[in-house]
């Protein structure tokens, strides 16, 4: 019953005639007991009058004054806490299910007395929670994110912990600056496993882990506009991956791997709002000849929040030459002036667009993706000088273009195949499709000799398919593989000629030829082929044959490098006298750099575990000032012993953090190679891949080091 209707009917029980009260004794008045509200006293409920004749046997259903109570206080609510509360939507049931109990953490120390405990904060809550077995959502949104690849174990992936320990914002600040251009084999191979293992994500800084979720949803917008946020020291808060997952992505295409990339995109949860992403598809649309497609990027990007970056402007105003628009286009160039782009053969190619003229183009700075399309729409050639600072996306496309010069297609298809983007079958039709004459085919060795590059590399490789000789072809060979270290293009050399290379079977008359062919059969990475040249020649060379010896003094070393098995019966019975003979023959020719040569060899030797006699050492040990004194490895080699980055690969490799090691082991090689580094970095670097279980990878880059000094 209502507060008023009680009270009403109290009053009128009062006011009641004495002998009315005598005559009701039988029907009592109810209570209800209950915490009174402020001061208040409790009301007394009595039961309604009635006119209707007393049933003597039987009472009515005492009504109660029913009070709505704060839960906590144990207060009455006011009428607009009541109000309030009857606005409310209606919650769900609860579970009847009974809650795991919480085990309390581990005290780690004491609180002194007279102190209390402070209480624990929100982020706290979330963070306890998730030790003691509650669930983290956002651990399972970074691997979903963070943790996308396409290598695992078995396919040569580093393994799903090879972050374990390595900080995020270290990888995030030394992710961009990893070599896209190298053409060695071995760090290409390293590069592409750590950039496609399937792997859990690095670890975030230290310290800040607690509950972030108000603030998850702003960062996702952040993240997603700007993937350079780990360069602004805000890399720890990747919460789901998506930038390390986009530095990835921008890696991979800068090095022209364009499959992996769009097998990568299918699972990164990225959109045109990402940088990356946004680069990276209209620079693929571009390469392809989707104009359409890159256009309408561009109107999408210039819509939005990111649409003020010169690269879509120059998009824009290609995209409206294209169309005939030239009143737009002159506003977007001045635009461009405005902002400071200096960018020659661009502007040249967006006149012709627009006018129709035809200014020479001679010349093109840094050829990117958007010049080869303006170049295509606008007929126009592709300039000799367009490799100059191309990315490897680039030369590749550079290569299969119809409007390139066959001299032109010839050296970007060498190139792009040295860098890993192109596909060696193609390359070998592109040097069968090079014309040449009858004679020149006949002087082809003589010619190679004069004029090496890819045209010597192109009649040498047609010469040796159609010689039926084998000497005749033995000697192509030979002149194929001289051509290639002279251009800095052994391996690619070495791959294009390989088929034919197996196809000459290893024999003692031919041991003027044994070491070039075990040498190139190594390089390929077919050890077992190149043993048997060392085979056919040890008995010939041990029988006094000046070519056989030769032969045995210029394989056995490099074959000890790449050994798998230092137990190797026959490579061990002569290995130390081959290295003493090695030497004394170094000495003899009174080469310059006879002693980096030998630092080279025995300290290579030394990380990979090999055993080096200690008369070896000695005579370096006793070098001459002067000789000391010079690096013997090019300009570039000081470049790549950054003392931070070797003290870093160090303390890596100790604590076996694989791709960190890795990634320190390729940015010191840099894009030069294992070819042009220091004896001492290349030796670290061995010994750091070997602590890390890369043994297979710590030979081949050792071997590849010496074959680059022209061992």
């Amino acid at each position: 019953m209502l507060l008023g209707s009680s009270i009403a009917s109290a009053a009128a029980a009062q006011t009641q005639p004495q002998t009315e009260a005598k005559k009701n004794t039988g029907a009592r008045p109810n209570i209800t007991v209950g915490p009174a509200p402020g001061s208040k006293s409790p009301n007394i409920t009595a039961g309604p009058k009635t006119t209707a004749p007393e049933k003597p046997t039987s009472f009515s259903r005492p009504r109660t004054l029913q009070l709505r109570l704060d839960p906590k206080t144990g207060q009455a609510l006011t009428p607009r806490q009541l109000e309030e509360r009857a606005r409310r939507k209606v919650q769900p049931p609860r579970s009847l299910r009974a809650r795991q109990p919480i085990k309390p953490a581990p005290v780690a120390a004491t609180a002194p007395k007279g102190e209390a405990a402070a209480a624990p904060a929100a982020g706290d809550k979330t963070k306890a929670a998730a030790q003691n077995g509650g669930i983290q959502v956002k651990a399972l949104g970074q691997a979903k994110v963070s943790a996308i690849g396409l290598l695992n174990t078995s396919q040569g992936g580093f393994g799903a912990d090879m972050w374990a320990g390595t900080p995020l914002p270290l990888v995030m600040s030394l992710l961009p600056r990893l070599p896209v251009a190298a053409t060695s084999p071995v760090m290409q191979s390293l590069r592409r496993r750590l950039l496609l293992t399937t792997a859990l994500p690095p670890d975030e800084k230290s310290g800040d882990r607690g509950d972030t979720s108000g603030q998850e949803a702003d960062r996702d917008a952040d993240r997603d506009a700007d993937p350079d946020l780990a360069k602004r020291g805000l890399a720890d808060r990747d919460i789901d991956g998506r930038a390390l997952a986009a530095a990835r992505i921008d890696r991979l295409a800068a090095m022209g791997d364009s499959l992996a990339v769009a097998q990568l995109l299918k699972f990164a949860p990225l959109t045109m709002a990402n940088k990356v992403y946004a680069r990276v598809r209209v620079d693929a649309a571009l390469l392809n000849g989707n104009v359409p497609e890159a256009c309408r990027m561009a109107r999408n990007k210039l819509g939005g929040a990111a649409g003020d970056e010169v690269i879509w402007q120059k998009i824009m105003a290609f995209c409206l030459a294209v169309e005939g628009q030239a009143a737009q286009v002159e506003l977007y160039e001045q635009l461009l002036y405005e902002n400071g782009v200096e960018d020659e053969a661009y502007f040249t190619l967006l006149s012709a667009l627009t006018s129709g003229e035809s200014e020479p183009l001679d010349t093109i700075v840094e050829t990117g993706p958007l010049h080869l399309a303006m170049l295509r729409a606008a007929r126009r050639a592709i300039p000799g000088d367009a490799l100059r600072g191309a990315a490897p996306a680039v030369v590749r496309a550079i290569a299969t273009s119809p409007n390139a010069s066959l001299t032109l297609r010839l050296e970007a298809a060498e190139r792009a195949e040295a860098m890993g983007v192109l596909e060696t079958d193609v390359l070998a039709r592109v040097y069968a499709s090079v014309p040449f004459s009858a004679e020149q085919s006949a002087r082809a060795i003589a010619l190679a000799e004069q004029q090496p590059g890819p045209s010597a590399a192109a009649i040498l490789y047609q010469v040796a398919q159609i010689d039926d000789q084998v000497s005749g072809r033995a000697r192509a060979l030979a002149a194929a593989w001289r051509n290639g270290r002279t251009s800095g293009r052994y391996l690619t050399a070495v791959r294009v000629n390989l088929d034919l290379t197996k196809t000459i079977q290893p024999d003692a008359r031919l041991a003027w030829f044994a070491a070039d062919a075990g040498r190139a059969l190594l390089a390929a990475g077919d050890r077992a082929a190149a043993r048997a040249w060392l085979m056919a020649v040890i008995q010939p060379a041990l029988d006094g044959q000046a070519d056989a010896a030769a032969a045995m003094l210029r394989l056995a070393p490099l074959l000890y490098v790449s050994v798998k098995d230092v137990q190797d019966p026959h490579l061990g019975a002569v290995m130390e006298t081959v290295m003493a003979n090695w030497w004394q023959g170094e000495v003899a020719n009174n080469g310059a750099d006879r002693y980096q040569r030998a630092i080279r060899l025995f300290g290579l030797l030394s990380a990979l575990g090999r055993e080096v006699s200690s008369d070896l050492w000695l005579p370096l040990l006793a070098m001459p000032r002067e000789d000391a004194g010079q690096s013997g490895q090019g300009a570039a080699a000081s470049a790549f012993s950054a003392p931070p980055l070797l003290l870093g690969l160090d303390r890596a490799a100790k604590a076996g953090r694989r791709g960190e090691t890795v990634l320190l082991a390729l940015l010191l090689l840099g894009d030069g190679g294992p070819a042009v580094g220091d004896s001492l970095t290349l030796g670290r670097i061995v010994s750091a891949l070997r602590q890390v279980g890369l043994e297979k990878d710590a030979g081949a880059l050792a071997l590849e080091s010496l074959l680059g000094v022209g061992f």
